[in-house]
């Protein structure tokens, strides 16, 4: 997904959009399907739905803390996973309902969402270098922007599981 132009008002718009998104994957379920088990099953692939919401929550703080330390600190070193997606550890089998993995991911998404308001226009241009020897230097909004590949690539991942899990 290319988000090389998405502007940060239209970051807290997707940030804001992710509960009601992820949770509408879940809105057609027959009655006889309960939502935590569905969202547990695996697909081909390994990875169930929930998996992929918390995976969503994780970058999403990550790319947070990544962000707060751009905009807080002079040209802080920046942990890989807060930027590579490929970096991130898998969340194995979440604990908690589905409910509450869903509460948790808009909790992180709101939350960012209301610091990226705050956030002067001048500020997107801070820097920080990423901490693994590259010398690579990532914006503050190449932060926020892989905020929302992230949510928005889990989304798709979610979407996928869940229709090889029910067909």
């Amino acid at each position: 997904m290319d988000l090389s132009k998405l502007a940060p008002s239209d970051a807290v718009v997707a940030l804001r959009s992710l509960e009601r998104r992820y949770r509408a994957l879940f809105a057609g379920l027959g009655q006889d399907e309960s939502p935590d088990d569905v969202a547990r099953r695996q697909a081909g692939n390994g990875w169930s739905a929930l998996e992929h919401v918390v995976a969503a929550t994780w970058a999403i703080s990550a790319a947070a803390r990544g962000l707060d330390a751009v905009l807080t600190q002079d040209t802080p070193v920046l942990e890989p996973n807060e930027v590579d997606p490929v970096l991130r550890p898998r969340p194995g089998l979440p604990t908690g309902t589905l409910h509450e993995r869903l509460a948790e991911q808009s909790k992180v998404a709101n939350e960012l969402a209301d610091r990226t308001e705050r956030v002067p226009a001048g500020d997107w241009e801070r820097i920080g270098l990423l901490g693994d020897g590259s010398g690579r230097r990532v914006s503050a909004l190449d932060l926020l922007r892989t905020a929302v590949d992230a949510g928005v690539t889990h989304l798709k991942g979610a979407e996928y599981v869940l229709d090889e899990v029910r067909a």
